[in-house]
């Protein structure tokens, strides 16, 4: 038989120590007719892959009939190769399959979301391995001899030709290459055109990475020939030209076809948009714009005609001036409010009379009451996570994210630093892979140094948790997706640049000397840089350095979470290197939280200690997931020594502009110091009765209440105060009226007014405290109720204090001018009017 004589030829051929017959080694090319078969061990050229996958054996004989646990694999792993099931040959064994099955899962698993992409490139795995006329388009190039375990010799296959119509090769490309990896959002085609990336793939390109035994998959090594369509290779070997299937059209009649994000011509057609007409214009001036203006003018003059017209037309009164027109009379609303007015004008006279009678036992009775709901405080519950201020419980998204983290746990919790560097210049970098290639400033080697030594400080942080009694590492609270339940520090999801070399300075500092078209040169770091942004997905780069591009941690670094400021995907061209810490997150009621919470406040103080050590060399920017908390506890920390400003300027404000100054020496005197200071008070009493009231029922408060509240009441507030006591110097005490009366007959003038206001402004925000978003209700019923209590301490303590100023400055008066009643002073009660002395 030929294939017992090319098989003899072979292992004549290695016995003299030939690893290479190019040509010779597949004599058979016909349909029918295998090229390999079987498996042959592990390639001893490949030191590093993702799976084990042995090689084939040598083996120019033909194809076999499948039958039993094979046909069933083979239906189950290439369904499109199965004729029948006493008509089915192939060139694969059933371990072949197994191993096939298990690597086409890898790739498919990201190639799944478009069915003609995924069925495409599973034929073209299916036909190189177990095509019954394998070898009509492979022929085996190179071998190695080996003996099996049972002392056979064999000759396995290190490296074949494939030849390929280039229709057949650019169909099957074109069906994957806007596949998307979700998690990323990228395209798949990155990770699998090598250094290339997505943009400068090509077919050729695509199957050469697939081919390549570096790539951590490929078992061997592949040769892909892409012939023309009319093209002859010759010796029998024809290309091959399988059915493939375009990614706009569903595989099968229960398929479908790939999504609109994966597949451009699965997309719908989009009209083309109508032109719109030309604005409006009127001139230079919008149309719109100027019909407005002509309305309102028109509206305008209108209107003046309008109170001409009334004005003219109005009817002389008869009868003189003082008889009132029936149409002057007030309406029945008018009267109604009138009389509401004069009833609660009447209320609040007495009331004031009675609490300018009684100052002092108001003033005790309305501060144990203000200190009694201010108590309350202790029991305070301060809100400071941003997801619990501003979104709703009920609302769905909430409600997804609370089941989300009670079955899956919480979302990790990211930590990162951006990198920038001050005046370093641009490079050009001549790569034996890329040619020249642009490198900015900040890729370079002292920085990047300098960055591993940054993410060596911060995985090495260890904090004492003084509740726990115990030190806190990063393995300890990292999130560790390949070893979640006991993680060491290189299990540990940390992203940055320097992961291409695992961390490890002694990789990044490496350079070795390669030939690559025929060129010699070195290659170092930038070269594996410029490889592994392309390929992220590598386990070895293509250079002689022979690195690997997964990080230590097991999981490939995209270079879009290490490197940014580049444009497009030119990532030499970075601005920034990107340093990230994911770490679990975890309940609050957790005590990993509380770790974690520590790890973070020690990972902002390390960086900050970074920045202050290279401030004239990098710009560093950074955050941890506890940031934004932090700055809202440091802002509102900030704001305190402005809140206690603002009080004391308002204090000063109201004590100068509400006293009536006749002299320099009764400045004392007329100034309203104690008035001003209780008026303060009164605000403060209300608004930390509002917030105790609502701490002892249990509501949430957030540090928004403690920011705005105070501030918003205190112009409320003040506003009422000048509104009384202007009104209070301003009224003449009546004859034989005394200073308790004056006080109620003012309160009762002002105090209506006074109400309505305030009860409108609770009215508008308990309306706000509709809301659901939790920061907006919390705020609006807290600034409702302090409204309202401010209300009723200025109806009763501030009276009082009003009361008791007033006392004070009349014991201060001249005594000519302390005259006594008229009653005491024998004057008739006619003439009461004339002699009583006008008091303010």
């Amino acid at each position: 038989m030929p294939g017992h004589f090319a098989l003899t030829l072979v292992l004549l051929s290695a016995t003299l120590g030939l690893g290479q017959a190019a040509g010779a080694l597949t004599e058979i090319h016909q349909a029918g007719y295998c090229s390999f078969y079987g498996e042959c061990g592990r390639n001893p050229e490949v030191n590093v892959s993702l799976l084990w996958s042995p090689v084939p054996c040598l083996s120019n004989t033909q194809a076999r009939l499948l039958r039993g646990a094979t046909l069933s694999k083979l239906k189950e792993v290439c369904p499109r190769l199965y004729t029948g099931e006493t008509a089915t040959y192939a060139c694969c064994s059933y371990n072949q399959l197994v191993a096939l099955q298990l690597s086409l899962a890898i790739s498919q698993a990201v190639l799944t979301r478009c069915p003609a992409c995924s069925e495409n490139f599973a034929n073209i795995y299916c036909q190189n391995i177990c095509s019954p006329d394998q070898s009509l388009f492979t022929n085996v190039t190179r071998f190695f001899n080996r003996t099996s375990a049972l002392g056979v010799r064999q000759v396995g296959v290190l490296e074949y030709q494939c030849f390929y119509n280039q229709t057949f090769a650019d169909q099957s490309y074109d069906s994957c290459k806007g596949v998307r990896i979700p998690a990323t959002g990228g395209y798949a085609i990155t990770a699998m055109c090598g250094k290339y990336g997505a943009t400068l793939c090509t077919s050729q390109r695509w199957l050469d990475f697939q081919g390549d035994s570096s790539n951590g998959l490929a078992p061997l090594e592949i040769d892909f020939q892409l012939v023309p369509a009319n093209g002859v290779v010759g010796e029998g070997i024809v290309p091959l030209n399988s059915k493939t299937w375009r990614c706009g059209r569903a595989v099968s009649d229960e398929g479908e076809a790939c999504s609109c994000l994966d597949c451009a011509e699965s997309c719908p057609q989009i009209p083309t948009p109508t032109l719109q007409p030309p604005p409006f214009k009127v001139g230079s001036l919008d149309g719109i714009l100027f019909v407005c203006c002509l309305l309102f003018c028109l509206l305008t003059v209108l209107f003046g005609a309008f109170l001409t017209w009334r004005c003219i037309s109005r009817p002389k009164q008869a009868g003189g001036e003082g008889r009132q027109h029936p149409r002057d009379r007030p309406k029945r609303s008018e009267r109604l409010s009138q009389a509401t007015h004069r009833i609660l004008g009447k209320m609040f006279r007495r009331w004031g009379t009675m609490v300018a009678s009684h100052p002092v036992s108001v003033i005790l009775i309305s501060a144990v009451v203000v200190v009694g709901l201010s108590c309350g405080m202790v029991f305070i519950q301060l809100t400071t996570d941003p997801v619990e201020l501003w979104s709703s419980p009920d609302s769905q998204a909430r409600q997804e994210k609370d089941f989300y983290d009670q079955n899956f746990g919480p979302f990790f919790r990211t930590n990162q630093v951006i990198l920038t560097a001050k005046g370093l210049p641009s490079y050009t970098y001549n790569s034996l892979l890329l040619g020249k290639k642009n490198f900015s400033g900040i890729l370079s080697m002292a920085v990047l140094l300098d960055l591993l030594e940054l993410q060596t400080r911060l995985q090495e942080i260890e904090v004492w948790s003084e509740k726990d009694g115990r030190n806190v590492t990063l393995k300890d609270i990292c999130y560790a997706p390949l070893n979640p339940n006991n993680a060491r520090a290189t299990d540990c999801f940390v992203n940055s640049l320097v992961q291409y070399f695992q961390n490890n300075r002694t990789r990044l500092e490496m350079t070795a000397s390669q030939t690559q078209g025929g060129q010699t040169g070195m290659v170092d770091w930038r070269d594996h840089f410029l490889y592994c942004v392309n390929s992220p997905l590598s386990f070895k780069d293509i250079t002689n350095l022979q690195l690997s591009c997964i990080a230590d941690y097991g999981v490939p670094v995209f270079p879009f979470l290490a490197v940014g400021g580049y444009t497009g995907e030119d990532y030499s061209e970075a601005q920034a290197l990107i340093l990230t810490f994911s770490l679990n997150n975890y309940l609050r009621s957790q005590a990993e939280y509380g770790w974690a919470l520590l790890w973070e406040q020690r990972f902002l103080q390390v960086v900050r200690e970074f920045q202050r050590a290279h401030t004239h060399n990098y710009t560093v920017a950074y955050m941890a997931e506890r940031s934004l908390e932090d700055e809202i506890n440091r802002t509102t920390a900030e704001d305190i020594p402005i809140f206690a400003i603002s009080y004391l300027v308002i204090f000063l404000y109201i004590a100068l502009a509400l006293g009536e100054y006749s002299s320099c020496r009764r400045i004392l005197v007329d100034s309203k110091v104690t008035l001003g200071l209780g008026g303060v008070l009164v605000v403060l009493g209300a608004v930390f009765s509002s917030m105790g009231f609502y701490a002892y029922v249990g509501l949430p408060s957030s540090l928004v209440i403690l920011e705005v509240v105070p501030f918003l009441v205190l112009a409320v507030g003040a506003d009422n105060i000048f509104i009384f006591v202007l009104e209070y110097q301003r009224s003449v005490r009546e004859p034989g009226e005394r200073r308790e009366q004056h006080v109620g007959r003012v309160l009762g003038t002002v105090a209506p007014s006074m109400l309505l206001c305030s009860f409108s402004e609770a009215t508008c925000f308990f309306l706000g405290s509709l809301t659901r978003m939790p920061a907006v209700r919390t705020f609006a019923l807290n600034a409702a109720l302090a409204v309202l209590f401010d209300f009723l301490l200025q109806m009763s303590m501030f009276v009082a204090l009003v009361s008791l100023d007033a006392r004070r400055q009349e014991g201060r008066l001249p005594r000519p001018l302390l005259l006594p009643p008229p009653e005491q002073a024998g004057v008739p009660s006619a003439e009461r009017g004339a002699a009583a002395p006008t008091l303010r």
